[in-house]
């Protein structure tokens, strides 16, 4: 099946009957995409509303153009946040997971102190390209807490950059 056939395939069973670009970029690369976009609109099977939005034509006539973009960005902002999410929760390795939920039930948050910030000058200014993550830094807030053993800390912080490694 052509990108054209596969573009109107994936538009059918759509209540709302709003194609987003990003429905289709999947199909081929971008220039086949726009060149079946365009064609399918040169044919009157679909109508471009907006940039990257396509809806059928007879969903204009019955709705009209305002509400359909409006039910565009809504459906782009929750697909943002959704990627988003989960964007994040793939950054987060096991260990990293872990000192998270561990901050969150003893109540630790790191603040930096005057000494962080004159170890991160120091650093910059030598030249060294070193920084913390969210992980480390709150592993240096339990352990200044009294909640975790500096041995362990140590432990955490190593099996958090290996785990970087892999990911």
């Amino acid at each position: 099946m052509d990108i054209e056939g596969r573009i109107l395939q994936s538009l059918r069973p759509r209540r709302d009957g709003v194609l987003l670009r990003s429905d289709v970029s999947a199909f081929g690369s971008s220039s086949q995409v726009s060149a079946a976009l365009k064609a399918l609109g040169d044919k009157g099977l679909i109508k471009r509303i907006g940039r990257g939005v396509y809806v059928k034509p007879d969903r204009v006539a019955q709705v009209g153009t305002q509400a359909l973009l409006a039910q565009a960005l809504a459906r782009v902002k929750r697909l943002r946040g959704q990627s988003q999410k989960q964007a994040a929760q793939r950054r987060l390795t096991p260990t990293a997971r872990y000192v998270l939920k561990l901050a969150r039930h003893e109540g630790v948050a790191f603040a930096p102190t005057f000494a962080d910030q004159w170890a991160s000058a120091v650093t910059r200014l030598a030249g060294d390209d070193v920084k913390s993550d969210r992980t480390d830094d709150l592993l240096v807030a339990l352990t200044r807490a009294g909640k975790l053993p500096p041995s362990d800390m140590a432990k955490l912080v190593i099996a958090h950059h290996r785990e970087l490694k892999l990911v």
